[in-house]
C-alpha cells in the first residue's frame, strides 16, 4: 500500500496526526484575549413558577405540620428537621419526610422523591415547606428538582445560633436566596415566619445541649 497521510501506516502517526488536529493554530484561542464571562440573568429575565402563591395563614398552617414531622423524626432519633412538599393548589400535601442523617437533609432527601414521582413541570408550580431554611446542598437540590418555591420557619443563622459548634451538625451561613439569585431561575422564598419560630426552636433548644 502506499505512503498515503490519509492512512497512517502505525499508532504514533495516529496520535500525531490527532495532535496537530486539536492543538493547529486554527483552533487554539488567541493569545491574550480574555475569556468573556457571560452577563448574569436578572431576575426579569428568569423563568418565574406559575399559579398563584400561597397565602400567609397557608404558609403557617404548613410550616406546623412540617414541624409535627420533625417531632415524629426526632422521636425516631433523627436531627429535629422537617419538610413537607405541596401541590400547586397550595392545599395538598402530596409529600412529607424528616432527616435521615448528615448528608440526607430533609429538604434534600424531599426533593429527590419528587423527583421521581413528578414531572419538572409539575414540580415548578409546587412549593416545599422546611422547618430550618435549607441549606446550600438542599436548595441546589431543589434547585435541581425544579420545585419553584420555598417557605422556611426559622432562617439558618437562626439554627447556626442553636447547633454552635455541635460536630453532628456544623450548620453553614449561607442564606438559601443567595443560592438562588446565582441560578438560573427565578425561585420564589419566603421566611422567617414569626408566628411559628418559637415552636420549632423548642425543638432545638435542649436538643443540641
Amino acid at each position: 500500500m502506499p505512503n498515503n497521510p490519509v492512512f497512517p501506516q502505525n499508532k504514533l502517526e495516529i496520535l500525531s496526526g490527532l495532535r496537530n488536529l486539536f492543538f493547529s493554530d486554527r483552533a487554539r484561542p488567541a493569545e491574550n484575549t480574555p475569556a468573556k464571562d457571560p452577563k448574569p440573568m436578572t431576575s426579569d429575565q428568569k423563568p418565574s413558577p406559575p399559579g398563584v402563591d400561597p397565602t400567609h395563614e397557608q404558609m403557617i398552617r404548613h410550616l406546623r405540620h412540617a414541624n409535627e414531622v420533625a417531632k415524629s423524626t426526632m422521636a425516631e432519633g433523627h436531627h429535629p428537621f422537617g419538610a413537607v412538599l405541596v401541590g400547586a393548589d397550595n392545599e395538598t400535601v402530596l409529600l412529607e419526610q424528616g432527616n435521615i442523617n448528615t448528608v440526607n437533609h430533609a429538604e434534600a432527601t424531599l426533593a429527590r422523591r419528587a423527583a421521581e414521582i413528578y414531572s419538572p413541570e409539575e414540580l415548578w408550580g409546587m412549593t416545599l415547606y422546611t422547618t430550618a431554611e435549607s441549606c446550600a446542598m438542599c436548595a441546589a437540590t431543589q434547585y435541581w428538582a425544579n420545585i419553584g418555591r420555598m417557605v422556611y420557619g426559622m432562617s439558618e443563622r437562626q439554627l447556626l445560633d442553636l447547633t454552635g459548634a455541635n460536630e453532628e451538625n456544623p450548620t453553614l451561613d449561607i442564606p438559601s436566596r443567595y443560592i438562588f439569585e446565582h441560578s438560573q431561575k427565578n425561585i420564589r422564598v419566603w421566611g422567617p415566619v414569626p408566628e411559628v419560630i418559637e415552636e420549632i426552636v423548642a425543638l432545638h433548644l435542649d436538643f443540641w445541649k
